[in-house]
């Protein structure tokens, strides 16, 4: 499990946890609202509540100021993190981010005929637009592919990939009550109950179980009828700090579905973007793998990794000398 979730699971806000019967899952009434102001003027913890019940409910901008305001007035080095990416996550984002795919040749021997494939970029309207900037990795249908002629032995490569990234917040609250399926239709409240029964692993290090439970929804939800996506993204922990992470998507909405975070805050797991959530593409085409490689000599010792980070400006400018620059959008 990420950092980022580890500190979410331990200070989000969830109205299961809450006495504040007014809050429900598909929407925030505005009276619930009111209540958390006057709440709010006690001090303390009501402060929070009120800038999730905000965020929630879309005022994104008084959701900053809330969390805002606790940020100025805590002490507690764990809140002040969550605090930093709730606010980020309040805020619209305009940024590059630079996809690193490293290939480490680890054998005595040259390996020939390397084909990489990472899953397609695409926007996710009406929130996000996404660019791709470089025409390293040439389009095939749903994926990307760059082909490597030679790795001579004990060598090193690195494939950027830049994007170019604007989102705003957005909710998709009041969220129908109702999902159609082949057969009829799936209730809000039978999918909550779906994500409610997946068990979560516990664990603080190493890749989190993410990908793992976003298959297990999707096959759960099939047996039901419902058709579920699984996409990828970026978890942005910190200014600087991206981490990847898989959810589920309802394809016909767009409506995201985050069990590891819903069972936690139910609120935010369900029809919730914020901008320190990254959506980027579906492992649809790629079995849920970020980036994938086939060559012919499977006996040779390859090491394959890619990174995320936010690009550095005289980075990206080195970068695009280098290779052709390709202007699409998705």
């Amino acid at each position: 499990m990420s950092i980022l979730l580890a500190v979410l699971l331990a200070y989000a806000y969830s109205p299961g946890d809450s006495s504040w019967n007014l809050v429900t899952l598909g929407d925030i009434p505005e009276r619930a609202i009111l209540f958390a102001e006057l709440a709010a003027k006690d001090g303390g913890r009501s402060t929070l509540d009120l800038a999730t019940m905000l965020e929630i409910a879309g005022r994104f901008a008084e959701a900053e100021n809330c969390y805002t305001l606790a940020l100025n007035s805590t002490t507690d080095p764990a809140l002040s993190e969550w605090l930093e990416n709730r606010i980020s996550g309040t805020r619209n984002l305009d940024t590059l981010v630079i996809l690193s795919i490293e290939l480490n040749n680890m054998s005595d021997g040259d390996i020939r005929d390397i084909s990489v494939e990472i899953p397609l970029p695409e926007s996710h309207p009406p929130y996000q637009t996404v660019q791709r900037l470089t025409g390293i990795f040439i389009a095939e249908r749903n994926i990307l592919v760059q082909h490597i002629e030679l790795l001579p032995a004990g060598s090193t490569i690195v494939l950027p990939l830049i994007l170019h990234v604007t989102q705003q917040p957005y909710n998709f609250r009041p969220l129908p009550a109702l999902y159609p399926t082949l057969s009829g239709s799936v209730s809000l409240e039978d999918i909550s109950s779906l994500a409610r029964a997946i068990t979560i692993p516990e664990t603080q290090t190493g890749p989190g179980p993410c990908l793992e439970i976003a298959y297990i929804l999707q096959d759960r939800a099939a047996a039901a009828g419902l058709e579920l996506q699984i996409i990828g993204g970026l978890l942005r922990n910190g200014r600087d700090d991206l981490l990847f992470h898989a959810w589920n998507l309802i394809p016909r909405t767009g409506m995201p579905i985050d069990v590891t975070l819903f069972q936690a805050d139910s609120l935010r797991g369900i029809g919730h973007c914020p901008t320190d959530i990254i959506p980027l593409w579906s492992y649809e085409y790629t079995d849920g793998h970020e980036v994938s490689v086939f060559y012919p000599q499977q006996n040779e010792d390859l090491d394959v990794s890619i990174e995320a980070s936010f690009a550095d400006p005289e980075l990206i400018e080195g970068l695009l000398n280098l290779f052709p620059i390709c202007m699409m959008t998705n």
